[in-house]
């Protein structure tokens, strides 16, 4: 009998211990949020009127594209597994992706690529349209097959990061509704659903569980818009915000003391640029006299371009020449020693006294031969205090030569409604982000983008050939030379004034998180999403725990601490129980353990 009620007991204690497992074993990780703080939110969610870079950053996380970009700027397959073309080069065939899904459940096929490049194609609307010229038919001949066929040979049909759109959502769509559709919830394959955006506030994005290609390690994404840089650094420093896109120079110095922060400051993909009014059309608004090729270039020479960079960028950026940035170093073409307008108010003033414009009434300010002044309205943005900055050194730098201006500090939407709405400006200061490919940037100049992208009026028909020329120039080598053809051309008629070529300056907690990806030197805004994929959590085993972490720490100890105290307490009870059935057992029967056992 005592056999019996030990075995009992024993089977009893076991079975409660079950049930004492410590809750931090229990429960699964909480979901984790990564709070990224930018100054410029998207200016829209729809890729057929989006043009922010913002945008874009948004569209890669949302959306995929066929062919996507590697850590090393290579193409590799994304909703595209693999592909194939002719011999002639005028026949792609791409195969598909099994089992991809949209985030509403319905799954992707064939019929999805072919809608969004068509009608992308025949709206000719947003950033990328351009991707898709040459295209001349695409065939469906099953769900997971696409074949595109070209007029000529394409050169960059594998640079192309169109976002597929779903058509069973976009085909009620009409093409004249485009221009205006919000796509107010977007909804694409990508490895991040979209939850909210509250303009002017926040955009948030939630983990794809069931993405196909690499799942994320973080749950929630959510990209804070801040007023300005000072208060979006103060709350990366205290941690509301893991990260920071968008900084300013001055803050660099700052960022770089804090032991638990990264701070990357690098050239990038993209310029800072004096765009100039060349719209000679009765309907712009814009300064007649600037359709003037001397007074470009006199007002090209006058700027001291380095002087810029010191003091309103704080050194981080470099001078700028030409359309294609250094970082794009293939591409870029660097002006001859002949060629280069470097910084020289003499040249500039000589320019001006052989094209004639002369200070006729002695107020300091240039003339042409009717009484024309030289004076022209500067729009700058106002959010951003090194344009600011930069467009008050340039109306000192051009005064000094005759030339006057006219500061008018607005914000991001007033100054696009002035350039696209009314071309009423004379001169404004803004930037490009461009792509690997130069196709796009190049595009941005060509005359049938007036009205469209063009934010210049700038037109050439022999510029507008060569951009179809290096377009199906499938040799590298002949269609450098074609690119450095367009940007002389660009720099020589001067509808932009490329200032400099400003650093991406961001920063990231690296005591919270790790796996942070550098593409091309930056975290964000780089050619693929891979950054946000690899960064995840800092483990809380590791020496250098997160600190949000120390208190779940702290718990998973309590909690074992009382589940250990709760089972001694079980134990020593049966083991009690035990001891008053023997001694029982030995008052009444005389029985001795060992014999009973």
């Amino acid at each position: 009998m005592f056999k019996k009620s030990f075995s009992f007991i024993l089977m009893f204690v076991l079975l409660i211990s079950c049930f004492l497992v410590p809750v931090s074993k229990a429960k699964e990780a909480d979901p984790f949020t990564l709070n990224i703080g930018w100054t410029s939110e998207p200016d829209s969610i729809s890729p057929f009127i989006a043009y922010s870079i913002s945008a874009t950053e948004i569209f890669k996380l949302i959306y995929d594209p066929l062919v996507a970009f590697d850590n090393d700027v290579k193409p590799v397959g994304r909703l595209a597994k693999d592909w194939s073309v002719s011999d002639d080069r005028l026949t792609w065939t791409f195969h598909l992706q099994e089992g991809v899904k949209w985030h509403d459940g319905e799954p992707f096929t064939s019929a999805d690529v072919k809608f969004t490049y068509e009608t992308l194609q025949e709206s000719g609307l947003g950033l990328y349209a351009g991707y898709l010229d040459g295209i001349t038919s695409i065939e469906t001949p099953d769900d997971l097959t696409v074949v595109m066929k070209t007029d000529k040979p394409k050169a960059n049909m594998l640079q192309s990061t169109t976002p597929i759109l779903p058509k069973h959502i976009w085909e009620d769509v009409s093409m004249e509704d485009l221009e205006t559709w919000p796509n107010e919830a977007p909804v694409g394959t990508g490895a991040f659903k979209f939850v909210e955006f509250k303009k002017g506030e926040f955009i948030k994005l939630e983990k794809n569980e069931d993405y196909f290609y690499k799942k994320a390690n973080i749950d929630n994404l959510v990209f804070i818009l801040y007023a300005n840089t000072d208060t979006m650094v103060q709350s990366l420093k205290i941690g509301e915000i893991d990260s920071a896109i968008n900084l300013g120079a001055n803050q660099v110095p700052l960022l770089e003391k804090e032991k638990d922060i990264d701070v990357v400051s690098t050239s990038t993909h993209g310029f800072t640029e004096l765009s100039i009014n060349s719209w000679p059309d009765p309907k712009s608004k814009g300064n007649p006299l600037l359709l003037n090729k001397d007074i470009k270039h006199a007002i090209s020479y006058a700027i001291d371009k380095q002087k810029i960079v010191d003091v309103a960028y704080a050194g981080q950026a470099t001078p700028g020449t030409t359309l294609i940035p250094p970082s794009l170093e293939f591409w870029h073409y660097e002006p001859s020693k002949e060629e280069l307008r470097s910084y020289s108010p003499d040249k500039a003033k000589e320019t001006l006294d052989s094209a004639g414009f002369t200070d006729r009434d002695g107020d300091g300010i240039r003339e042409d031969s009717e009484g024309n002044p030289l004076k022209f309205r500067l729009m700058l943005r106002s959010k951003t205090s090194e344009e600011v900055r930069a467009g008050e050194m340039i109306e000192s730098m051009l005064e000094k030569v005759g030339i006057g201006t006219e500061i008018e500090t607005v914000d991001d939407g007033l100054l696009g409604d002035r350039i696209y709405d009314d071309a009423d400006f004379d001169m404004f200061i803004w930037g490009w982000g461009t792509d690997a490919d130069p196709t796009t940037i190049l595009r941005v100049m060509t005359s049938d983008q007036i009205g469209n992208l063009s934010d210049s009026y700038y037109a050439n028909e022999e510029y507008d050939k060569l951009l179809q020329e290096q377009a199906t120039t499938i040799d590298e080598e002949n269609r450098q030379d074609v690119v450095y053809n367009m940007q002389k051309m660009l720099y020589d008629d001067a509808p932009y004034i490329i200032l400099m070529y400003e650093n991406a300056i961001q920063a990231v907690n690296t005591d919270k998180l790790e796996g942070w990806t550098k593409v091309n030197g930056v975290y964000f805004f780089a050619f693929n999403n891979e950054n946000y994929l690899n960064v995840k959590p800092v483990s809380a085993a590791g020496d250098s725990g997160a600190k949000d972490n120390e208190s779940d720490v702290a718990g998973a100890s309590e909690d074992s601490s009382s589940s250990s105290t709760v089972l001694w307490t079980i134990l020593i009870i049966a083991v009690l129980a035990v001891g008053g059935v023997v001694i029982a057992r030995r008052k009444n029967k005389g029985v001795s353990i060992d014999d009973d056992m």
